[in-house]
């Protein structure tokens, strides 16, 4: 697996090279002083407020498309090759969200090959692994298979703050980061995600997922038990740190559907207060958890999300 970099700026659209997946790995681990002192010199003109010499700057960051190898200039017609990874991008989180969440994605998912921090820190990236699409199927075949896995992968984690699924586009640019704490594993180590749609009987849950997903159902009563079945299973999984996050995913989750009118406000109220009661690594802390719960549920309210 080849994975092509680009040195020159975002105009630069020919790759100037080709990397494995390790020193993918490596470049953002152990970065090379130049680009550790870029970095602290786009942080210094931020500081400042120069956005003139902060984009010169950023200009000459490096940068990787993880997903194809291309043939010439970085387009779709111009792959060459698919490779068995998709790019997640997190953003708009604190520099503490950040930090938790990096750690949090990846042992929730044994699909993520590495998290990491983005350039801002205030961020997250990560790259899954996906079944290889065979190019000898077509570029326009193959295309639609990767976006198909795509949409599987969005319907999970665009429950997440701040996820953006620009990355649906392979040829969309990766720029380097630098963080000496990304956690990752090999790829042979890495589950493989091979969902494409998510279809209730095709799940085989062998590690705990913070949302299930549910085909889409008509009535209103059945989208009730959906949210239901939702929160209790999200919950039901929380046995360890960190306790506060993985309950407030669940908590907003379930709030904005409260708030699309599946369950009603004060008996949402009451089942996240009683699922907290019964958990049994949240009840150690039942006051703080039980606060964390009711603000969640309260701010998803404010923003009705529809099945």
């Amino acid at each position: 697996m080849k994975i092509p970099y680009y040195i020159g700026g975002i105009t630069k659209t020919s790759s100037s090279g080709t990397i494995s997946l390790e020193q993918f790995v490596t470049s953002l681990q152990e970065p090379k002083d130049s680009i550790v002192s870029l970095f602290e010199a786009i942080a210094e003109a931020s500081k400042l407020g120069d956005k003139k010499l902060k984009g010169k700057l950023k200009e000459q960051l490096p940068f990787f498309t993880v997903s194809a190898e291309f043939e010439g200039r970085r387009k779709y017609d111009n792959i060459k090759e698919f490779n068995p990874i998709a790019q997640l991008d997190f953003d708009g989180l604190t520099e503490g969200e950040a930090v938790e969440f990096r750690t949090y994605l990846f042992e929730q998912y044994p699909q993520i090959i590495c998290s990491f921090l983005s350039p801002s820190r205030k961020g997250v990236k990560a790259l899954i692994r996906i079944p290889k699409i065979e190019i000898s199927k077509g570029v326009e075949k193959g295309i639609k298979e990767y976006k198909s896995y795509y949409r599987a992968i969005e319907t999970e984690l665009s429950n997440y703050k701040g996820f953006d699924s620009a990355p649906k586009n392979l040829a969309l640019p990766l720029f380097i980061s630098h963080d000496w704490f990304m956690l990752s594993r090999s790829f042979e180590d890495t589950k493989e995600w091979d969902l494409q749609e998510f279809e209730e009987d095709s799940l085989t849950q062998e590690f705990p997922l913070p949302i299930k997903p549910y085909r889409k159902l008509k009535s209103n009563d059945n989208n009730e038990m959906r949210a239901y079945r939702t929160v209790r299973k999200s919950i039901s999984y929380i046995v360890s740190s960190p306790g506060h996050f993985q309950l407030r995913s669940a908590c907003l989750i379930f709030g904005t559907r409260s708030g699309a009118g599946y369950v009603d406000y004060q008996d949402a109220k009451r089942e996240v207060e009683a699922l907290v009661r019964a958990n049994g690594y949240l009840k150690k802390g039942i006051s703080g958890y039980i606060k964390t719960a009711l603000w969640s549920l309260e701010e998803g309210y404010k923003t009705p999300s529809y099945y």
